[in-house]
């Protein structure tokens, strides 16, 4: 069954888009981008997707659902987490492999999708576990950098490596959206 009216995505981020359009689309579930700027504010990934889809809501008046993704590394506490993009930036690669110099290398990546049609919010999440490698690899999108050296639990190589479609099936992102596109379809 295809629903007709669209699920607006809205993100700035085309490489996160089209991961969760090809999610929605495997489950006959249209989608479209709105290429809406959001102040990421809040300090968790559950308060700054509501606050990006309060703010994307204000914007286009039509429902919606924005996504937030972060990263945490077992050997500290909520770091990088839900700034992620920014310690990236900051401390890039050679950075976050030097802090993670003779620790323990597990990690989780978490998706946090929020849904809202100006009156209703509701959260998806999904997360995937994994190791941090020893070094960048791979051809990583540059809008999500930590695929270059997040390697899935049970798997060889980073994220950078595996195929969109196969990335979607394991993945956080993939996750999360399927357990939105679950609900939306039974709000039908």
């Amino acid at each position: 069954m295809i629903i007709i009216m669209p699920v607006i995505i809205a993100t700035t981020n085309k490489s996160k888009y089209e991961e969760i359009s090809a999610v929605l689309k495997t489950l006959g579930i249209s989608s479209e981008m709105a290429h809406v700027e959001c102040d990421e504010r809040g300090e968790t990934l559950e308060e700054i997707a509501r606050e990006k889809a309060r703010q994307a809501y204000v914007k286009i008046k039509k429902p919606l659902i924005t996504e937030d993704t972060g990263i945490f590394f077992s050997a500290y506490e909520n770091f990088p987490g839900a700034r992620a993009k920014r310690v990236f930036l900051d401390i890039g690669f050679d950075g976050i492999l030097k802090k993670l110099e003779g620790k323990k290398r597990d990690a989780t990546v978490r998706t946090v999708i929020c849904y809202t049609n100006g009156k209703q919010e509701k959260l998806f999440a999904g997360e995937m576990q994994g190791r941090i490698a020893e070094m960048p690899a791979g051809n990583a999108d540059a809008n999500v950098p930590y695929e270059k050296i997040f390697i899935p639990q049970g798997g060889n190589v980073p994220l950078s490596f595996v195929s969109r479609e196969e990335k979607n099936k394991i993945s956080h992102r993939g996750q999360a959206t399927r357990k939105f596109a679950e609900w939306f379809r039974s709000a039908r």
